[in-house]
């Protein structure tokens, strides 16, 4: 039985000699699977009445041109081949010379060509080339990178394999996440087959670790690319931040906190609060990833937390002012002071509208004032 995967090109070969109305007809390519089996057809038109079949030959084309015989068929002696345990005629039909092949090999992969021989008008031929495939087993995974300080090299993250290809599968990487790939052909388990390794690399950030890249390995024998998912395991120092404080902290509120967030792979093992020119002070007391902050009295100081992994250690400053309200505020006299003056100024301009409303409304006006003028 051929097998499903076999694939027949659909263009055919057809070719005459002889008296030119002797017409084969082939395929001009037929693709079977490494270890599978395949038909290779190969059929005559119907001849001239009292013309007749002496001889069906199937040759094969070695790399150096060579030409090998692989079936021949008598109409009377009937068939006789190289290979009777794997390959053998289809059909007793003398214009059918169609072979089937089975268990194929790399190298059955060649040239063929099917003569028929006639009796009277001559004889014809056609060829077919033969390709023999393998489907790869194709994997992938996120390689274990070792725990040492970056030298801002690039290093494997991932890997992908396709196994056992023929021809070599065609291997890519997506997203790259500014790394690179490199990949390698080597022989595969079956005599003529390949293996194609691919590795992924770059430098070990924070950006990369939990991020997923895809290996694309396209191959003929395939009727889609096969697309495996790798999450990236990426160690790396830790990557510090703090958060908590808000540019509004006044002397006399409750206690407020500076929390310290560290992203890193592996985990912090240990977080360090300090400050720019020493230790914490007392109004501070660290607890972990968190610093507590007594706001009783007026700061301006620049704290600094460390956090430490396999990897080393990273750092982040944070300056926090806390404001003394009484600083901005009026004494009780100077308020007193401020109140009775804008009363009476209050007093002051209603008075004088009142005066200038009472004589305008009398008809008086103003005394005029008379300047004298000086004569010469």
């Amino acid at each position: 039985m051929v097998s499903p995967l076999a694939l027949l090109a659909l263009s055919w070969a057809t070719w005459g000699a002889g008296t030119g109305t002797v017409v084969v007809q082939a395929p001009a390519q037929v693709s079977g699977l490494l270890n599978g089996s395949l038909l290779l057809p190969c059929h005559l038109q119907p001849l001239e009445p009292n013309a007749q079949v002496t001889q069906v030959t199937w040759m094969r084309q070695d790399s150096e041109g060579g030409l090998h015989k692989v079936a021949v068929r008598h109409p009377t002696r009937g068939p006789s081949l190289a290979e009777p345990e794997r390959i053998r005629f289809a059909s007793a039909d003398l214009l059918d010379a169609s072979l089937r092949v089975s268990e194929l090999r790399a190298e059955d992969q060649a040239n063929y060509s099917c003569q028929f021989a006639t009796f009277p008008m001559g004889s014809g031929i056609a060829w077919t080339w033969l390709r023999v495939l393998a489907k790869p087993w194709n994997t992938a995974e996120a390689q274990e990178v070792p725990l040492r300080p970056s030298t801002g090299e690039p290093v494997p993250v991932a890997r992908c394999s396709s196994k056992g290809g023929r021809p070599p599968a065609k291997v890519t990487w997506s997203p790259f996440l500014n790394g690179s790939a490199n990949s390698t052909v080597e022989p595969g388990p079956l005599p003529g087959t390949y293996t194609v390794n691919s590795v992924f690399t770059l430098v070990p950030s924070g950006q990369a670790d939990g991020r997923n890249v895809t290996c694309r390995v396209e191959h003929e024998s395939q009727e889609e690319p096969a697309v495996l998912l790798v999450t990236l395991a990426v160690p790396y120092p830790p990557e510090v931040t703090i958060s908590g404080y808000d540019d509004n902290w006044y002397v006399g509120q409750d206690e407020v906190t500076l929390n310290c967030e560290a992203r890193s792979n592996p985990e912090p093992t240990d977080y360090t609060w300090n400050t720019t020119t020493g230790p914490l002070p007392s109004f501070a007391v660290a607890q972990g990833t968190q610093l507590l902050i007594s706001t009783n009295q007026a700061i301006n100081m620049t704290f600094i937390c460390r956090v430490t992994n396999a990897l080393g250690t990273s750092q982040k400053e944070q300056t926090i002012l806390v404001k003394d309200p009484e600083g901005s505020r009026l004494s009780p006299g100077a308020i007193i002071g401020i109140v009775v003056a804008t009363i009476a100024f209050v007093i002051l301009v209603v008075a004088g509208i009142l005066y200038f409303k009472l004589h305008r409304g009398r008809g008086e006006s103003p005394p005029l004032r008379h300047t004298p003028t000086c004569l010469p």
